[in-house]
């Protein structure tokens, strides 16, 4: 352990940027997350498309960063987010159309937010090995989704989620603009491309601006 991540602990193992698309996408993601946790909960309507927009967004963005090579130009950023943020209104539309269906995705949502959290909650995460963590964000998802199943818990369980959601989607759109280093410690995390962060890097620190938006 003789990076420079592990001699000096607040030293990040990528310095954070601000970039046009991101800065767009900082700012879509504290409007839609304060709609979401203030508004999602008494309506149902944007509660339904809010949570599957994210959900669907959330899917591509997996998928891109698993296929992206590091650097990404900014004008290929630009095109990632255009692509991100159709999918998400795209699927966020049809899902009120069928919002008997879908209404329980918000759920589904709070729990993955929930054990991304939880994750966040250690340097290098709270849980290493790639198998773990994917059974722990699956099971904890799973977990929230249940309530969904029953209406005696379904109305609670998107009370819960939706403020979550609602709370982490903010934090993350603050980070794009504070370069806390937040949303590249959700990266490291998911562990999905090895070609982002710098060869040899065993951990990621959990700054005191990190710490911040977790709370």
């Amino acid at each position: 352990k003789d990076g420079k991540n592990s001699t000096s602990p607040d030293a990040l193992p990528i310095q954070p940027t601000v970039t046009p698309a991101l800065g767009i996408g900082g700012f879509i993601l504290i409007v839609a997350g304060a709609v979401l946790a203030v508004i999602g909960i008494r309506n149902l309507r944007v509660q339904v498309f809010l949570s599957t927009a994210f959900l669907t967004s959330l899917g591509v963005t997996v998928l891109i960063v698993y296929v992206m090579s590091p650097p990404v130009r900014v004008a290929v950023q630009g095109a990632y987010l255009v692509a991100v943020f159709f999918t998400g209104i795209t699927f966020g539309a049809l899902a009120i159309v069928f919002k008997e269906l879908t209404e329980g995705l918000g759920c589904l949502l709070g729990g993955f937010c929930s054990s991304m959290w939880l994750l966040s909650l250690k340097p290098g995460g709270l849980l290493t090995t790639t198998d773990s963590k994917s059974g722990f964000i699956g099971a904890i998802s799973v977990a929230f989704y249940a309530l969904s199943f029953s209406h005696h818990t379904r109305p609670y369980g998107l009370i819960v989620s939706t403020g979550i959601s609602g709370g982490t989607a903010v934090a993350l759109g603050i980070d794009c603009f504070s370069r806390a280093g937040l949303k590249e410690f959700w990266l490291y995390i998911w562990g999905l491309n090895d070609n982002i962060f710098p060869l040899n890097t065993n951990t990621y620190p959990i700054t005191r601006n990190i710490r911040v938006e977790l709370a």
